[in-house]
């Protein structure tokens, strides 16, 4: 942590919140490793392994299985080791899954190797979201919080559009030098001040918040005031963590970030994402597939750079809402195009543009609304006592899901066909629009005080404060 001349109002924020996203970059193209790869493994035999199309969608599987191990113990670790440890200890695994997806000699090498990269994107989901949230002021903490899913889809849209030229090996290559980089970059940024408090490092902890706020800021004061807030719990009685749990305050902000995570993976992002190629492949062979698939990706990145822009002005509760209802509508137009091809392809002739349309209009909206602002909320509505066991429980059920709706994507579209698969998804992005109107409550310019007092109360969040 250097000494920067402070231009912008925020800017050593927006620098430790970029810096802690790279990392998200290089999960980004985990995920968006699939997409690409697929058609090439399976189609042109690419690689040292001949894998059919049940292995490979097991390897795809593993990433989020390993994300859902991993929850639980990143977990402990954000509580032990601090945010800024727990995210550098992560470079190690995401990286030696790249060695073993690149060289890896039987399909268990390539098995681990997703794993290991489903750890770091696990551990990732929780701890880069907290450490962002600690960090960051709350004028501005959406739009850092954002930097989440903005990086996540820039590193998607990095692997699909490098897979234009290069083969699975050099993408391999890249993907795992990129992981490289991150490691020395992270390591100039501060641990949280928060953190350093609880640790008893109350000086360095004043430094820090200098150093994010910049050389007018009170720091003092505001160190005094976590001070106290942490003082607060520590005097409270002490507390097992299934009391902590089953708070009323705790329990209505767990079951608003489970039901975001729940229905974030029912919308059928990762099944659309991971298979996207091959989606368009069954859309149309008049589709050039790997530009329509990159289209998509640009399409994620630019509806994440509007919700940067818009999700500490509209509110979380209004881009979530809809977010959700316009991917509703977007999953009943691509299952009415498919329902019409598979009725008469000529009546779609024309209309090869419409998947593409359908798909990116999806992303976009996911990316506005459903990607980065449940992943925002986690770092804002918990109490410092059980925010890392509740983020552990929430990253696991948000990559559980993620694997059964992977695995579950192809017998779904061989069981109801491609339309009735897109229908389905649709009905639960409405149902996830229903969810938030009802329960979610706005979290949009309120300090933490003020989010805990709105759980609290009674009063429906639908209903418009005072």
């Amino acid at each position: 942590m250097g000494k920067l001349p402070y231009y912008i109002p925020h800017q050593n924020q927006y620098i430790a919140a970029l810096a802690a996203s790279y990392g998200v970059l290089a999960i980004g193209m985990v995920f968006g490793w699939s997409a690409p790869a697929g058609p090439q493994i399976l189609g042109n035999g690419d690689g040292d392994l001949e894998l059919n199309e049940d292995q490979f969608s097991w390897t795809i599987a593993f990433m989020p299985v390993g994300g859902a191990i991993a929850a639980i113990p990143c977990g402990m670790m954000l509580k032990s080791e601090g945010r800024k440890n727990t995210i550098l200890f992560f470079v190690l695994p995401l990286l030696v899954g790249w060695v073993l997806l690149t060289w890896a000699q039987a399909i268990v090498m390539m098995y681990l190797g997703r794993l290991l990269q489903g750890f770091a994107a696990g551990a990732y989901s929780m701890s880069v979201p907290i450490y962002i949230g600690e960090i960051a002021d709350q004028r501005i903490r959406g739009t850092v919080g954002s930097f989440f899913q903005l990086m996540l889809n820039l590193g998607m849209l990095l692997s699909f559009s490098i897979a234009v030229s290069v083969n699975v090996f050099q993408l391999n290559i890249i993907s795992g030098f990129i992981v490289l980089l991150f490691g020395p970059i992270f390591m100039m940024m501060p641990e949280t001040p928060s953190c350093l408090l609880k640790w008893g490092l109350k000086t360095k902890a004043v430094e820090t918040l200098k150093w994010l706020r910049g050389p007018e800021c009170d720091a003092l004061s505001e160190i005094e005031l976590l001070q106290v807030e942490q003082d607060a719990l520590l005097n409270q009685p002490k507390k097992s963590i299934k009391k902590s749990l089953l708070t009323p305050v705790t329990l209505r902000a767990l079951f608003a970030m489970m039901g975001l995570v729940t229905f974030l993976q029912m919308s059928g992002i990762n099944a659309v994402l991971f298979y996207a190629t091959d989606i368009f492949m069954n859309a149309s062979d008049a589709l050039n597939h790997e530009v329509a698939t990159i289209i998509v990706g640009a399409m994620q990145v630019f509806g994440t750079l509007l919700a940067s822009f818009t999700v500490d002005r509209i509110g979380r509760r209004w881009l979530l809402m809809i977010s959700a209802l316009i991917m509703c509508a977007s999953h009943v137009i691509l299952g009415v195009y498919f329902h019409l091809l598979h009725i008469n392809p000529t009546q779609v002739e024309n209309l090869e543009w419409l998947p593409v349309f359908a798909l990116s209009l999806f992303v976009t909206m996911f990316s506005i609304g459903f990607g980065p602002v449940p992943w925002i909320m986690i770092g804002e509505v918990f109490a410092i006592d059980v925010k890392d066991l509740a983020s552990s429980l929430a990253t696991l059920t948000s990559y559980a899901l993620s694997f059964m709706m992977s695995k579950t994507f192809n017998p779904l579209r061989n069981g109801l066909g491609e339309a009735g698969t897109f229908w389905l998804f649709g009905g639960f992005c409405l149902l996830g629009a229903m969810f938030v109107f009802l329960f979610v409550p706005e979290t949009k310019g309120k300090t933490f005080d003020q989010i805990q007092k709105r759980l609290a109360s009674s009063k429906l969040y639908f209903r418009t404060e005072k």
